[in-house]
């Protein structure tokens, strides 16, 4: 019988390396342009000339993720591919995020039942594409991961079948110190901690109550150590309490909704699972794991859906909801079998290998030569911009654009995001003008030297961003700008399109 446990579980384990390393090498390509946005503030970091969007210009907080952003200057100055090195900590982080949830989900579930969390996690599309686009969602998941484990051990609870024990002064300070990191990774951890060091209060443990309080306020002077200097001092250097991008993205009038709908559509069986498990017992530590779901949907009701697809912004939430949605499971198959018996096991591994078969959404062949291939256009695309840029600009110049990546981060010219995300300015108009009143503002003087717009066609239709839409039509009927030079990459749906206009006075 040992044996035969042993194949299987070998084969397990080998189908969770080979799904994350063949999916991960046949999606490595796909780069998302949006982390340029993070290199250009390291790439002036690691130049001398400080955290700015501009040089010689007001500190704005274009970026979310401060430590990526760290992490790029470093690789800068080590005269490292910034790209690959963001890529390669995606993966890392991905890898620390199954390892770290295998470990959650052994409050609950035994060795082998721990592993199928692990599956979903690398069978859904979403954690495939973030985990190499350069962005920090991975990492992000591993520091929160990672961070309630060592909280769960600080609070004294045991991995299965055993209970609660005494609190652990050592895990109280480690995930004090990783949720510090995950603070600087993503700009909402604040909250999330409030919430987690109120159940932890909550979840107050009938015996060795001083060692327990010990542990709780280590934990905390652990997090204020390390998070709140680096919170005090960007907050003093940008003077805003949140991140630019939250001022523009997070209060969207026409996006109610929107993404909070798109994870309800991949959470749902999930959520209903987590549900039983919650009915079946009273564990105060199912409020750790299901209220961020709760919370990242009264944070991003409203949120702007750009560059969040296939729920990027929803991730930590769905990965922490997973240990409690197999447990759920676990309870609902024994209502109806025996606990721990042969027919118990089975029908848990096929109930598993269903829900993950029909409710988690795979990369398709088709979707592998989509994020292969259409990135490597578009990165040669905003090289040809860059190039144009190179050639026909002066020191000084100043260019107005929405796609904001790459083509500033391979400029040294001065640039106006006309997306709101490093524009300070913008991100103080009222939200539903805000792009109107930016396309009315730009054209006066003092008027750019280049503008530069940014279009999808598909299905004949044309789709500008909301300020170039406004700019298309000023620009045509404006006798100081010029068309100069347009640039577009076709895939088999659709053309993206640059128009660069310069200043002709």
């Amino acid at each position: 019988m040992r044996s035969r446990d042993l194949v299987l579980d070998s084969l397990l384990l080998l189908g969770l390396t080979y799904l994350l390393l063949s999916q991960i090498q046949a999606i490595w390509p796909f780069t998302i342009d949006d982390m340029y946005i993070s290199l250009r503030y390291a790439k002036h970091l690691a130049g001398g000339e400080g955290l700015l969007w501009n040089v010689n210009a007001l500190p704005v907080e274009g970026y979310s993720n401060f430590s990526f952003v760290v992490l790029a200057a470093l690789a800068i100055s080590l005269k490292l591919d910034p790209v690959v090195v963001l890529k390669a900590i995606g993966v890392v982080g991905l890898i620390c995020t199954v390892f770290s949830l295998y470990w959650i989900s052994r409050f609950w579930l035994d060795k082998r039942q721990a592993l199928f969390p692990c599956f979903t996690v690398l069978l859904y599309k979403g954690q495939l594409i973030w985990a190499v686009s350069g962005l920090e969602t991975t990492l992000y998941e591993a520091f929160l991961c990672a961070a309630l484990y060592c909280l769960f051990r600080g609070l004294g609870y045991r991995l299965y079948p055993h209970t609660r024990g005494k609190a652990k002064i050592a895990s109280f300070v480690l995930s004090g110190l990783l949720f510090a990191l995950a603070g600087m990774t993503r700009p909402e951890t604040p909250l999330l901690i409030l919430v987690f060091i109120l159940l932890s209060c909550w979840d107050r443990p009938t015996t060795n109550k001083a060692l327990y309080n010990k542990g709780i306020f280590l934990f905390v002077v652990t997090l204020g150590l390390v998070f709140l200097p680096y919170f005090i001092w960007r907050w003093q250097y940008y003077g805003l309490l949140f991140p630019n991008p939250v001022y523009c993205k997070a209060f969207e009038s026409k996006s109610h909704f929107q993404i909070v709908l798109s994870y309800l559509q991949l959470a749902w069986p999930f959520a209903l699972l987590a549900l039983v498990a919650c009915l079946d017992r009273i564990d105060k530590r199912y409020y750790f794991l299901w209220l961020p779901s709760l919370l990242y949907s009264f944070m991003l009701w409203s949120a702007d859906p750009v560059v969040a697809f296939d729920n990027r912004l929803f991730l930590p939430a769905f990965v922490l909801l997973l240990p409690l949605a197999y447990q759920g499971l676990c309870c609902l198959i024994a209502y109806f079998t025996k606990i721990r018996t042969r027919a118990y096991y089975l029908s848990f591994y096929v109930s598993a290998v269903f829900l993950n078969l029909l409710f988690v959404p795979w990369l398709t062949p088709t979707q592998y030569r989509h994020f292969s291939e259409n990135p490597q256009e578009g990165q040669l695309l905003r090289t040809h911009v860059i190039q144009w840029l190179n050639s026909h600009s002066k020191s000084g110049d100043t260019v107005v654009l929405a796609d904001s990546g790459m083509i500033p981060y391979g400029s040294s010219l001065s640039f106006i995001d006309s997306y709101c995300l490093n524009n300070r300015a913008m991100a103080q108009y009222p939200a539903e003008q805000r792009y109107l009143y930016f396309c009315e503002q730009i054209l006066k003087a003092p008027q750019p030297q280049i503008i530069i717009l940014t279009s999808l066609e598909q299905n004949r239709q044309i789709i500008y961003t909301p300020s170039d839409s406004c700019l298309k039509t000023a620009l045509s009927n404006h006798s100081n700008y010029r068309l100069m030079k347009t640039y577009s990459s076709k895939t088999k749906d659709s053309i993206y399109r640059y128009e660069i206009y310069a200043h002709t006075q």
